[in-house]
């Protein structure tokens, strides 16, 4: 995944529901660039487009930028 991607995908936790005017608002791209990153990440299930024309993220975009919880202890000191 290249680091635009993740871009648009945090842009859009940050604000739930996102068109891609405020998408490309907050990140400071242009909404054609949004267009074509929300159009891969929609086809590889990471967001879903609403009928307003609105994205979300999917289960599997919240576990992708998820931050990592550690189960136990990495170390003992």
């Amino acid at each position: 995944m290249k680091g635009s991607e993740r871009q648009v995908l945090n842009a859009i936790k940050e604000l739930d529901i996102a068109d891609k005017k405020s998408i490309a608002f907050k990140l400071v791209i242009s909404v054609e660039h949004v267009t074509k990153i929300c159009s891969i990440l929609s086809k590889d299930g990471y967001i879903e487009e609403k009928p307003n024309k609105k994205y979300k993220l999917t289960l599997k975009g919240k576990k992708l930028i998820a931050p990592i919880k550690a189960k136990k202890p990495l170390f003992k000191l």
